[in-house]
């Protein structure tokens, strides 16, 4: 800095000048006022001296400081920080849905429990592809003890809720609505479905929105990359949600992650039997 003596005058058409004005009896406020800063004002010390008769003279020294430029480097990080953020938090959810969506289920407790009207779960329905590669008696009782006894599922078989009495189609296609869900299963080649009544299980799931799940074997796609299905099964596949079954004994496997994904959450309800209508 450098020291110059300069007198400044309260004469308002000047660079700088300085106005002084009368607070109170006594008190004297001055201002120095600049109209414009220069440079070699900011490397400038300026000295206020105060004089009055009799007392010592008080100084007071002002310098200027040139105002530091706004910082955008943490603007800037933000900026780039939370896209980045966002776009991984999709990813993951993508990736991970289901293993959140089940979380969700199974620890917060975050199930449906808005009363629909609804008896069952779901309802397993089998079907005959032309290889007729389907599940064994094994696997298909696996399947079924593994829904009921260790997730909670109220499932509707026919050959067990559905009792004798009445046309097979109108206990199917009861069997059906009166369920949350249709799991459709691959079976043995001896229990074909009429085309009929798949018609009609796919005509009842498109006007109620209902889900369906649609199993397929793993032995069938090593037979074939696809397996060559009538037309109405064709049509059920391409309505639902398609797994593979691959024998998988392990309930964390991704498999029962998968079903139980597609299923909907399991709801309270007592277990009940779809009885044959009297006339």
């Amino acid at each position: 800095m450098m020291n110059q003596t300069l007198t400044v005058k309260e004469n308002s058409s000047l660079r700088v000048h300085t106005i002084m004005r009368n607070v109170e009896k006594e008190n004297i406020t001055a201002s120095l006022i600049f109209r414009e800063v220069s440079d070699e004002d900011l490397s400038t010390v300026f000295t206020c001296k105060l004089e009055s008769a009799g007392q010592e003279s008080i100084f007071v020294n002002i310098t200027l400081a040139r105002k530091a430029p706004p910082s955008y480097v943490a603007v800037t990080i933000v900026a780039v920080v939370i896209p980045v953020v966002l776009v991984v938090s999709v990813l993951i959810s993508i990736k991970y849905k289901i293993h959140i969506t089940l979380f969700l289920r199974d620890t917060l407790g975050l199930h449906g429990r808005v009363p629909d009207g609804k008896s069952f779960d779901a309802c397993i329905m089998y079907y005959t592809s032309e290889q007729g590669a389907g599940l064994s008696e094994e696997d298909k009782k696996t399947l079924q003890n593994m829904l009921e006894d260790h997730f909670g599922y109220s499932l509707c078989l026919f050959d067990r809720d559905v009792l004798p009495g009445r046309a097979v189609a109108d206990a199917v296609l009861e069997c059906v609505e009166q369920s949350r869900a249709l799991l459709m299963v691959p079976a043995s080649p001896d229990l074909n479905s009429e085309s009929v009544l798949l018609s009609a299980v796919h005509e009842a799931l498109v006007e109620r929105q209902a889900r369906l799940v649609f199993i397929q074997n793993k032995a069938t796609e090593q037979a074939g990359a696809h397996p060559v299905l009538p037309e109405t099964l064709q049509l059920l596949r391409d309505l639902g949600h398609g797994i593979t079954w691959k024998g998988s004994f392990d309930q964390s496997s991704f498999f029962w992650k998968q079903l139980r994904y597609y299923l909907p959450p399991v709801q309270q309800h007592h277990k009940m039997s779809l009885l044959p209508q009297t006339v």
